[in-house]
């Protein structure tokens, strides 16, 4: 018989073992494995390969319009398939569109994915993911934020905005691991944290850049403000994703009116609080603005002058990201004239890298698609740069000598006229000219004095080199 010292040192050792299983294993779970699946073979039938597998756990729901991911597989022909849990799928037919997907442990990188249904088998469905082709590595990362599926009227809450909605996400948090030893694939899964993307609102600032040569123009910076489910500090970096469309609206006299437009274009790009942006305002009384490419919303509504029936859309949210920029151009012959401007749609968040309580975090993002009005949300669309003010900045000269010098140039106009009719008056305003000139030219010979400074230090240093090197050589 085991004596009761044995059995506590025999309890202990297992207990140690448990503690240093849980440790390697990390939180993992612990998948099936699939042994050289096909594409076409149906959801049911690959998932039933696991014995732990059971179809009771999941019961079909008439009135649960989420889509949930169950299972990763990699195909016979290195292709990544996705096992979704539909609820619904047999009273309402869903199709997932896309995920949002990074292919490592960190979210770094992450970006969408389209979605080809392959099988649709009572409540469960298969997909392919569209570009993917796995690699050779004997471990992959599947790192998946969220799926997405189109918005449908009657079930999904229609935006109390200006806004349409154009996908709905659904959270996934799953990191799957593929792992190849002796032939043999094996998956397993890590629940990964992610942050919830709260009513997003699209839309833009239009700013005017100024008259050219029988044209004008606009900038419209496009934005997107949100808040979250999570508390954050500082936004430090968020990745966007969104389509870009091109159109055109041409007249003529003699043809009438027509429109074209460009295919949209998919882009996705990373805002950093680092950032500032600002309009060209290269035409004739264009008027300069600069922003910086995170706000909070509060700061938003301070900075810039925006429709009072638009800021009620603001309320409540905390953040807004000014990701991207496009010009607004018309032109004008007289007898033809010519708009063109580039219009964004589905617009979604796919990342954020955030500071709370000193701590940071890097988090996929949950985001629904949507797409902002087509008239902007400020009131100051059409604000001009006063002459002086585009004057100084088209030629570095400050407003203030620009004053000065349009005011000598009143007074050489006028001191002729003034010197017939009052004399005195006159000498008193030649000698204010010739008092005002000495000063013009002292500001300017300032100016220059300023502008040519850190060039004289470059070549005092020049010199100072060549100085040392001569002293060297001999």
């Amino acid at each position: 018989m085991i004596n009761k010292q044995a059995k506590e040192r025999l309890f202990s050792v297992i207990l140690a073992l448990l503690l240093l299983a849980v440790m390697l294993v990390g939180g993992r779970c612990i998948s099936f494995a699939f042994a050289d699946t096909p594409q076409f073979t149906s959801a049911l039938t690959d998932l039933q390969k696991d014995s732990n597998f059971n179809v009771a756990d999941y019961p079909d729901n008439a009135n649960d319009y989420s889509i949930q991911v169950i299972q990763i597989a990699e195909s016979t022909d290195k292709k990544l398939l996705i096992y979704t849990y539909q609820p619904s799928q047999k009273s309402t037919y869903i199709v997932a569109t896309e995920i949002n997907m990074s292919l490592s442990e960190s979210v770094d990188g992450t970006q969408l994915y389209g979605l080809t249904l392959l099988s649709s088998d009572g409540v469960f469905c298969k997909y392919i993911v569209n570009d993917i082709t796995v690699s050779d590595e004997a471990k992959r990362y599947y790192n998946i934020t969220s799926i997405y599926r189109a918005w449908i009227k009657g079930i999904d809450n229609k935006p109390d905005n200006d806004n349409t909605v154009n996908n709905v996400a659904f959270n996934v948090g799953k990191c799957y691991i593929a792992e190849t030893e002796n032939g043999k694939i094996t998956y397993s899964y890590e629940e990964k944290q992610t942050i919830e993307i709260i009513d997003p609102f699209a839309g833009f600032i239009e700013y005017f850049n100024g008259y050219k040569f029988c044209s004008w123009s606009h900038c419209h910076s496009h934005f997107v403000a949100f808040s979250t489910d999570l508390r954050i500090d500082i936004l430090r970096e968020a990745d966007v994703d969104f389509y870009t469309q091109k159109f055109y609206k041409h007249y003529s006299m003699t043809s009438g009116v027509w429109t074209s437009k460009d295919n949209p274009v998919n882009q996705k790009l990373t805002v950093k609080g680092s950032e500032k942006a600002s309009n060209e305002a290269d035409g004739f009384l264009g008027k300069v603005y600069e922003w910086e490419r995170i706000q909070s919303v509060a700061e938003f509504i301070r900075t810039e002058d925006i429709k009072s029936d638009m800021i009620k859309h603001l309320d409540g949210k905390q953040w807004v990201l000014r990701f991207y920029e496009t010009p607004y151009v018309e032109k004008s012959t007289g007898i033809s004239s010519s708009d063109s401007w580039t219009e964004l749609s589905n617009v979604t968040v796919l990342r954020l890298k955030f500071v709370t309580n000193g701590r940071l975090y890097n988090l996929g993002a949950v985001s629904d698609k949507v797409t902002g009005s087509d008239t902007p949300i400020n009131n100051n669309t059409d604000e001009t740069a006063s002459f002086l003010e585009w004057l100084s900045r088209v030629t570095g000269i400050p407003e203030e000598v620009w004053v000065l010098i349009f005011v000598a140039i009143a007074l050489a106009i006028l001191l002729p006229i003034l010197s017939l009719i009052f004399p005195v008056v006159g000498q008193v305003l030649s000698i204010c000219l010739k008092v005002l000139l000495k000063a013009v030219v002292w500001l300017l010979k300032g100016l220059w004095w300023l502008i040519c400074l850190p060039f004289k230090g470059i070549a005092a240093l020049v010199g100072k080199i060549r100085e040392h090197k001569g002293d060297n050589v001999e």
